[in-house]
């Protein structure tokens, strides 16, 4: 057993790796805004799309989770080799016919394609399509490595690969898209180098290290546990990226291009939010859930990651025009009227992931997969009925309403499963906080000397969130020590009780503090 302090800097490590993972996509943006065209920019989005579909229809998603069960799970060390064997033997098995097929199948694919969506020019041509494939098949031979890393809690490993990863894709993305030019194909081409770079020196590397023969009877239970996670997969699909499709089909593929920027910019939030204090909270819930005051607790943590979220989307939706003109040309100028809406999409997603925490506590997911395919189908039916007439702003709203109706519908189920006495005052008053100073915004002309109002309207917000009651005494003491101890250890940094302050104070999602803070409003 690890400690809890050295197991919160492990989360911490993972966290900083996955955070590596999804900023590349982020960082790469203004390489893509500047030599892809909005047109280039969609037919890039639609085929990285199609690709992380056959690899979900490959069960890549649920054969990861299956290896870290089966893995952790196994008594000993000569268990854990057998099962690593077995899944790469599973993984060659599965890329070789399954992936194989859909590279002969490529050229048939494209032209029905471009046929459905009524693509004049064939913007989906077969080569393109086999190399955003090719990209997909390999990732899992790096991430099955990675997952090993992580099981064995070789945290440092871990990160140094997620970093070389990072920069090397960097790296090939300028190299093929700038400086030879290659477009779509070089944005291509570069996660196809990865795959086959990172991809043949991890999995070497484990198969010499732990050398292990394929056991039939986990190969099955590998299958059994990943084959009802596609369905589950293939409705997070249709869920976050169906609209493309329909937009495509409606309208054309600069239109796609246009969205697709302004929707990855929305998730940004929720990833330098939600993602790092989800990480920390998940490794504490199912402790708080055992306490007598557990529903106050999840409900009071509910609201802090949720005012999170609120404090950094507030800035990307005020300077939303300035942002995509800061990232590329007046053609991607449509991309901003997207942001804000679909900001507020991903509160409610955010809050529906909070919500079903009741869900795995109890061990109901069959009851989560029955509220994911409910949401599916309404979307579907947003998106036939409101990106037809309005185009990107239609499947924004269409997001909008689909994960507001997927959080409605997690909170009625959640509640039967593991009651939450949610904050709806302040979760409310934090909402339309705001949404009143992005409307402020709006009203303000288009001129840089706005920026600094701009600027000022975010920093308004921690000024009323303090000084209006929607932070608690406990609270605000806490924020006080955060800051305290900060201060401390920026005067001596070389004290060797340093180190422990941070690990106290930083969770404003501690149980003590939210118990404390449950029994008083209690």
């Amino acid at each position: 057993m690890i400690s809890s302090r050295s197991f919160l800097k492990h989360a911490a490590v993972y966290g900083l790796a996955g955070l590596l993972v999804q900023a590349g996509g982020f960082v790469l943006l203004p390489l893509y805004t500047r030599y892809l065209t909005p047109a280039d920019y969609g037919v890039l989005e639609v085929l990285s799309r199609l690709a992380e579909t056959v690899g979900t229809c490959l069960m890549f998603g649920g054969l990861r989770q299956a290896l870290m069960t089966f893995y952790q799970q196994s008594p000993d060390e000569a268990g854990r080799r057998q099962v690593a064997a077995t899944m790469f033997s599973l993984l060659g098995i599965t890329v070789f016919l399954g992936g194989g097929l859909m590279l002969l199948l490529a050229n048939p694919l494209s032209r029905l394609l471009n046929q459905f969506l009524h693509a004049g020019d064939e913007p989906i041509r077969a080569g393109l399509l086999r190399l955003a494939l090719l990209a997909v098949l390999l990732e899992p031979f790096i991430q099955a490595p990675l997952t090993l890393l992580q099981a064995r809690v070789e945290s440092v490993r871990f990160v140094s690969i997620n970093v070389s990863q990072f920069l090397l894709r960097i790296a090939l993305c300028v190299l093929f898209v700038k400086y030879l030019h290659g477009g779509v194909a070089g944005a291509l081409a570069s996660s196809a180098v990865i795959g086959v770079l990172f991809g043949l020196a991890l999995s070497l590397r484990e198969l010499i290290r732990s050398p292990g023969r394929p056991d039939f009877h986990k190969l099955c239970g590998l299958l059994r546990f990943a084959l009802p996670l596609v369905p589950g997969g293939l409705c997070f699909f249709l869920l976050h990226h169906g609209d493309r499709f329909f937009l495509l089909r409606c309208c054309d593929m600069q239109e796609v291009g246009t969205y697709a920027l302004g929707y990855k910019l929305a998730q940004a939030a929720g990833m330098f939010s939600l993602s790092p204090l989800y990480m920390v909270w998940s490794s504490q819930m199912y402790k708080a859930a055992q306490g007598d005051d557990a529903p106050a607790v999840f409900g009071t943590a509910i609201t802090r990651i949720l005012a999170a979220y609120l404090l950094t989307a507030l800035p990307l939706a005020l300077f939303q025009d300035e942002v995509i003109r800061l990232l590329g040309s007046a053609a991607y100028a449509r991309a901003s009227t997207v942001i804000a809406p679909v900001l507020l999409a991903c509160f409610f997603q955010s809050a529906a992931t909070l919500m079903d925490a009741g869900l795995y506590v109890r061990h109901r997911m069959g009851l989560k997969l029955g509220i994911t395919l409910a949401t599916t189908v309404v979307m579907l039916l947003l998106y036939a009925l409101l990106i037809p007439p309005y185009g990107s702003m239609g499947a924004a709203l269409a997001t909008l309403i689909g994960f507001a109706f997927l959080a409605v519908c997690t909170w009625a189920v959640s509640q039967q499963v593991f009651p939450i006495h949610y904050e709806w005052p302040r979760l409310a008053a934090l909402l339309a906080l705001a949404i009143g100073l992005w409307l402020v915004s709006r009203g303000l002309p288009a001129a840089w000397w706005v920026w600094p109002v701009k600027a000022g309207l975010w920093l308004l917000a921690p000024v009323l969130i303090w000084y209006t009651g929607l932070m608690s005494p406990r609270e605000k003491e806490q924020v006080r020590a955060l800051i305290k101890a900060i201060k401390q250890m920026g005067s001596f940094p070389n004290s060797p009780r340093q180190s422990a302050v941070p690990v106290r104070v930083v969770p404003l999602l501690a149980l003590r503090a939210d118990r404390e803070t449950a029994s008083h409003r209690r």
